[in-house]
Parts: C-alpha cells; sequence; structure tokens
C-alpha cells in the first residue's frame, strides 16, 4: 500500500515541483521508498510521483514508478492484487519476463499485454494510473468497492489526482473553497459522501471504473469513465446448493490469498463474529499468525480483550493484547484530528488501534469490515423496513394527522431520542428510511446552523445528485435494499476511508478479506429470504458457513466494538480543546454562530444529553477548516 500522485500540465517544471510536494504530504503512507517521473504527453508534460510502503518484494525492484524496459509503459499503484501469482504465470507462458516478484510489476505487464479490460480480473484493491506509452493515454483505475482512496482535481490548464486530498491542496492543484454538498453531507451523515469531497473542485473518483486521457498536441482529451466492475443485481436463483459451504469455501480462499506479503502480518481480532471468523481462517493458512486486540480501561470505555482472548486460545492462535490507558488515548485523540483527510467523526478508533498494532512491528493487518453489509449485520436491517412501513401507514393518514402524530409520540420520548423521532419520513420508501437511520444531524439541527435551503439533489436526504441517481432500489426486498445502501453510502464513505486514513497514517496496510470481489460476487445477489430467513438471528449465513469452526460462544455473541468515552471526554479533559474548535467555526462564516452555539451549549450543560455527535461534528469542522484554511463557502 502505498501514495500515488499525478498530473498533466503544459509546464514540466511545474508538475516536478507538483510532485514533489505532493509527495512529501503523502510521506506517512510511504515510508520506505519514493520516486517520481516527467514524461512527454503530446507537447504537454505526464508526472507521476509514488511513495511506497514496501510489501511485496522489498527490494529494488519494487520502486515505483515503474517502467517497463521494452515498452516504455509506466505505473504508479496503490493496493495490493491478491490474484497476482497467478497472473504472473499465465503471464510468463506467454513468454513475459521479470525483473522481481512484486504485484505492482505484474499489474505493469498485465495492463500493457491485455490493455484495460484485464481490470476486471483482478482481485485485490487499488488505484492505479497507467501510461500506455505506444497509445500515448493515461488510465485511472480503482477498485469495485473503493477500498483505496483516489481524488481529482481537473481545471483548463492541468489535470490531478492523488491518493489523499491534502496532497493536491499542499501543491496548490486546486483552490481551497468548499463544496456546499460536500458540507452538508457531512453534516448530515458524519462523513462526506462520495462523489463530492469537501472541495468544491476536488471530486472522488467513481469505484469500480476506468478513465482514459490521450494527449492533443499541447493539451488533452478526457474520456467519460467507464465500469470495469458492476453491483451484481438481486437473483431469486442466486443461493442454490450448499450456500453455507460455498460461503466458507469462497471466504477461505480470499483470506489465504489476503495473507500475501513479505512483511509481517496480523489481525484484528475484537469479540465479533467477523474478526473472529477472518482470525479462524488465517489460522489454517498461517499457524504462526497473531492476532491483536486492543483493550481500553478507562471508566466508560468498553474492553473486549476477555472475549477475544478466549477466542484466540479456543482458536490456538497467538495473540497479544495491547492496552491502553486513558490518558494514551486522549492523547492521540489531537493527532488524530491532525491527520484527517476529510472530517469525520468515526474514524478515532481505528487511528488508536492501528497506532497500536503498527508499533507491535505488524505492517499489514486483516480486518473483518464488510461482514455487517454483506451478512446483514446492522440493526439498519430491521429498522429501515420498519420506518418505511410505518411511515406508509401514517401517511395514510394525511401529512397533518401523521406528524401530530408522530409530535404526540414524541413528547414522551428522552430529549436526545426526540429530534430524530420528528424526522421520521412519510415517504421515500426503503431509501428515506435507511437514510433516517444513518442520520447525524437532524432537520432541525440542519436549519439552527442556517442549512434551512438543500445545495442537493433531494432537500431531505442530503446526498450529491450521482450518489442518488447511482443506487438501485427494490421496495419489495428490504434486506438486499439495505444491503446495498449500507454497501455503497456508509461503509463506502464512513468505514473504508477512515480505515485507509487511520491505517496509512502508521504506514499499517488494513486488509478486508470479506470484499473480496469473489465475495461480492457469490453474496450480493442474494435475495433477503435467502440471506436473513425470518425468524433467524442477524449474519445467519455466516454463523452457518461457520459452525464446526468457531466456538458456539462467540456464535452466539451479540455485536460489540471497541468504544471510547468521547462524549465524557468533551465534557472533560477535551473540552479546551473543544471549546477552540466551536469558537473558531463560529467565526468561519459557513454556519449559523447561534445554532452553533446552541448545540454546543445543550450538549456541555446537561450531563443527561448524550447526542454527542452532533458537537463532535462541530468540533471536527472547526479543527478541520483550522487546518485546511478554507476561505469561503460558494
Amino acid at each position: 500500500m502505498c501514495g500515488i500522485a499525478g498530473i498533466i500540465t503544459k509546464d514540466a517544471p511545474a508538475a516536478e515541483s507538483a510532485l514533489a510536494k505532493m509527495g512529501d504530504t503523502q510521506r506517512h503512507r510511504g515510508p520506505d521508498d519514493a520516486g517520481r517521473v516527467v514524461l512527454p504527453f503530446g507537447r504537454a508534460s505526464l508526472g507521476l510521483g509514488h511513495r511506497r510502503l514496501a510489501i511485496l518484494d522489498l527490494s529494488p525492484a519494487g520502486h515505483q514508478p515503474m517502467v517497463c524496459p521494452t515498452t516504455g509503459n509506466v505505473i504508479v499503484f496503490n493496493g495490493e492484487i491478491y490474484n497476482y501469482l497467478r497472473l504472473r504465470r499465465e503471464l510468463a507462458d506467454m513468454g513475459q519476463r521479470f525483473a522481481g516478484s512484486s504485484d505492482t510489476e505484474v499489474l505493469l505487464h498485465a495492463l500493457g499485454r491485455w490493455g484495460p479490460e484485464c481490470l476486471a480480473r483482478l482481485e485485490g484493491m487499488f488505484a492505479l494510473a497507467f501510461y500506455d506509452a505506444r497509445a500515448g493515454r493515461l488510465i485511472l483505475a480503482r477498485d469495485p468497492m473503493g477500498i483505496k482512496p483516489l481524488y481529482v482535481a481537473a481545471g483548463r490548464e492541468q489535470f490531478a489526482f492523488a491518493s489523499e486530498i491534502g496532497a493536491l491542496l499542499a501543491a496548490g492543484l486546486t483552490d481551497r473553497q468548499i463544496d456546499p454538498v460536500g458540507l452538508e453531507s457531512f453534516l448530515a451523515y458524519g462523513s462526506v459522501q462520495e462523489p463530492a469531497t469537501f472541495f468544491k473542485d476536488v471530486k472522488a473518483f467513481p469505484p469500480g471504473c476506468r478513465q482514459e486521457f490521450t494527449a492533443q498536441g499541447d493539451s488533452w482529451r478526457a474520456q467519460p469513465p467507464v465500469k470495469h466492475w458492476f453491483f451484481p443485481r438481486r437473483d431469486d436463483r442466486a443461493g442454490g446448493g450448499d450456500l453455507p459451504e460455498a460461503i466458507r469455501s469462497t471466504l477461505d480462499q480470499a483470506v489465504a490469498d489476503h495473507l500475501v506479503s513479505d512483511v509481517p502480518v496480523g489481525v484484528f481480532l475484537s469479540a465479533g463474529l467477523d474478526s473472529s471468523t477472518i482470525a479462524a481462517l488465517a489460522k489454517k493458512h498461517s499457524p504462526d499468525l497473531r492476532a491483536y486486540t486492543v483493550g481500553f480501561s478507562g471508566r466508560r470505555g468498553k474492553s473486549e480483550s476477555g472475549p477475544a482472548a478466549q477466542t484466540a486460545m479456543s482458536l490456538g492462535m497467538r495473540h497479544e493484547l495491547i492496552e491502553l490507558s486513558a490518558e494514551q488515548a486522549l492523547a492521540d485523540c489531537g493527532c488524530w484530528l491532525e491527520h484527517i483527510d476529510q472530517p469525520s467523526i468515526d474514524g478515532l478508533n481505528t487511528y488508536i488501534i492501528s497506532k497500536a498494532v503498527r508499533s507491535a512491528g505488524i505492517v499489514v493487518a486483516l480486518s473483518g469490515l464488510g461482514g455487517d453489509e454483506l451478512f446483514g449485520g446492522y440493526s439498519t436491517f430491521f429498522r429501515a423496513p420498519l420506518i418505511a412501513r410505518a411511515g406508509e401507514i401514517a401517511g395514510e393518514l394525511g401529512r397533518p394527522a401523521a406528524k401530530a402524530f408522530i409530535a404526540m409520540l414524541s413528547a414522551v420520548m428522552p430529549q436526545y431520542r426526540r429530534h430524530k423521532f420528528l424526522d421520521t419520513p412519510l415517504s421515500g420508501g426503503l431509501m428515506a428510511a435507511y437514510l433516517h437511520c444513518r442520520r447525524v444531524f437532524s432537520e432541525d439541527s440542519l436549519a439552527r446552523l442556517g442549512l434551512k435551503g438543500s445545495a442537493c439533489a433531494d432537500g431531505r436526504r442530503h446526498l450529491p445528485r450521482e450518489a442518488e441517481t447511482s443506487i438501485e432500489i427494490d421496495p419489495a426486498d428490504g434486506v438486499w435494499t439495505v444491503s446495498m445502501l449500507e454497501s455503497r453510502l456508509y461503509m463506502r464513505n464512513t468505514l473504508l476511508r477512515d480505515a485507509d486514513a487511520n491505517g496509512m497514517a502508521h504506514g499499517l496496510e488494513i486488509r478486508v478479506p470479506m470484499l473480496d470481489r469473489r465475495m461480492l460476487d457469490l453474496m450480493l445477489p442474494l435475495p433477503g429470504r435467502t440471506r436473513l430467513p425470518n425468524g433467524r438471528p442477524n449474519k445467519f449465513l455466516l454463523r452457518s458457513a461457520m459452525a464446526d469452526l468457531l466456538d458456539r460462544r462467540l456464535l452466539g455473541r451479540p455485536k460489540t466494538g471497541f468504544a471510547l468515552p468521547i462524549d465524557a471526554w468533551m465534557r472533560t479533559s477535551m473540552r479546551p480543546l473543544c471549546r477552540d474548535a466551536i469558537t473558531s467555526l463560529k467565526s468561519s462564516g459557513l454556519l449559523d454562530p447561534r445554532g452553533i452555539e446552541a448545540i454546543w451549549r445543550e450538549f456541555i450543560d446537561n450531563p443527561a444529553n448524550t447526542r454527542w455527535c452532533e458537537p463532535l461534528g462541530l468540533v471536527v469542522l472547526g479543527l478541520y477548516l483550522d487546518k485546511i484554511r478554507a476561505i469561503r463557502l460558494l
């Protein structure tokens, strides 16, 4: 895993300077090596830069940008290709020679020999830029689920891309004007929703797509992005035969492939089913593999150390518990806020865990991320369909009567639940119900902050237009629809982005076998009645697939997670930092200062108020604005 960067410009010296700045900014992503090259691109210039975290082939043969000596093709690549050995053998049978043993070299020759169509054959996570010297074209591509980030900034005089937005800002390749859609979606959901970013002129490159740029004299032409992978449609015929066995064997092969590495590999082990599944399968292929659990013994923190240790013992697995004090975790909080590439309220846990595991000497960690989305582990799988149905019933009363009924019910609720309940959608079906479940700031809170009008396509969904129109909904299948929504919204925009940013902040590669393309092709078409049969527990299929490998106590254990007492810290040790952030945000001109102060005071003055996500969102936003020195909202 690494950091990539590139630029097409008419000014060759400017390309060299920009690459140097982008590389320096992304040093944490690739502490082991750096490289850059500027090539002719018609009468313009193409610059490609790279920061390397050496994982496969630690020798200089793995250096990037990597150049093919016979064709002149060049690649910069961030990620891992797990089936690279199979592709390498195929290329070798065709007469291809290799200088080293990295997956990057295999990818370079595969693209050179088979063209961009070979992207459909890749099993892995990737963001890449490939220069086809003979055709005079640049190809950008990103993996199907968007596990690896890629951001682009297009202007009249230049086109630039990088693994992090901060690299584009540091190189002066885009201005710092804030995108109102990015701001609104962050406040609504706690993370910016793709393809928007926090900045007007920067966009997230679409997952599962490739795009070609061809030289034209002293300029260039960009073709529209083309998909190389499509989300599978719901298929009532899917899931025939011995489905638990198919899941077990597919995931087992995915885990085996994800273990490939020339540096130490570990497994994140929590008290939950997903990480325990990954650990159990990994132990079969790598008996000496070590599992890592981060425990927190703070007053209100939840430690997973006991159950995780029991799981490791039942698997006969080497296990290391990393104990964190409240003081250590709190000190890490300030560093986390300095490293975030875009504002998010959800990445602190991953930042702290990644730092601890990397300090233990591990460079690659396997995670169970993706299990909840594929197997139905979230409460949204039953809450969203219920809310959608309740909204339909209430809507039959007529909007005024339905609103009055909801207001009456909310009057007896605790304050922290009342705001969200009042926003219960009376129309919009499953998608509206799902988005309601994932909301952070209520409509009332957004209005208090001055966002009475919406910059987004739908004023109550607060999503970029492209995100709304690209998602398929099946009103008759709530489970399948929620799985799609969780995968394409919450997981992509929050969990995967935070895993990458917070792992790479410490030079730790986080791999997610649950999201192997073979698993996606197997699980995503499954209808809801197959995935979660009536009366069966959540993750029914995963529990069935792992029944003979995991301890019965684990199979029946409820969902848990590594939790930090952030709300308590915000009222005590973090309060001066939070107060400064709130003051800074009030003076930014982005939001109504009276609304900012009101939300903050309601949290601080009422210890019983547990709605800490809204004030945390304001704190993160204030600190982020200080970091990037954003100038104004357009």
